[in-house]
């Protein structure tokens, strides 16, 4: 078992997630729901979007070698396989959440460059007065509800994310603190 100044890993490295899961929900929601503030938050989650699986997964190695040592080897309990199982599932969520958001943020790119183009500024009229036309970016009906069905799809994987942090961190805790594990 990996210790640091004799204590097992896990304790210690089971914070990272905590915290960086949180920060990358709430930096998302910013980004999804506050379109002023995309490229200024941008960079923070994207950092967000890799950081927090890694230390997700730093935190179920940690777990199992704990686990293991705790065991002395033989068969885990219910409850630790059950917190390896919200450890693994938040870990997947985390993965499948780098592409969606990738896909988001380029959309949200390009929307953005298309904008800067004047793509979808009103055109004036003949006689003088501002008249809303069709716009010159031939994209930009399809990419809102591409841009819309991607961002459900975020918010989902984000709130799951929130949920599996918790039932992580509860069913350790639970262990720890209900008895479960001594």
């Amino acid at each position: 078992m990996t210790t640091i100044l004799d204590l097992p890993v896990h304790p210690l490295a089971v914070h990272a997630p905590i915290i960086l899961v949180a920060l990358l929900v709430l930096f998302g929601l910013l980004y999804l729901f506050v379109p002023p503030l995309r490229q200024r938050v941008g960079w923070v989650v994207a950092v967000l979007l890799f950081a927090a699986p890694a230390s997700a997964y730093g935190s179920i190695w940690s777990g199992e070698q704990l686990a293991n040592y705790l065991s002395g080897g033989n068969a885990w309990s219910e409850a630790i396989e059950q917190h390896q199982d919200y450890g693994w599932w938040l870990l997947w969520t985390l993965v499948a959440l780098i592409p969606v958001w990738g896909l988001f943020a380029g959309l949200d790119r390009g929307r953005r460059t298309a904008l800067k183009r004047g793509g979808d500024a009103p055109k004036p009229s003949e006689d003088g007065d501002t008249v809303a036309v069709a716009s010159d970016d031939p994209a930009a009906a399809g990419r809102k509800v591409v841009m819309f069905v991607v961002g459900i799809i975020a918010l989902a994987l984000l709130l799951l994310a929130a949920f599996l942090i918790f039932q992580s961190g509860h069913s350790g805790a639970d262990m720890k603190w209900g008895g479960t594990v001594q």
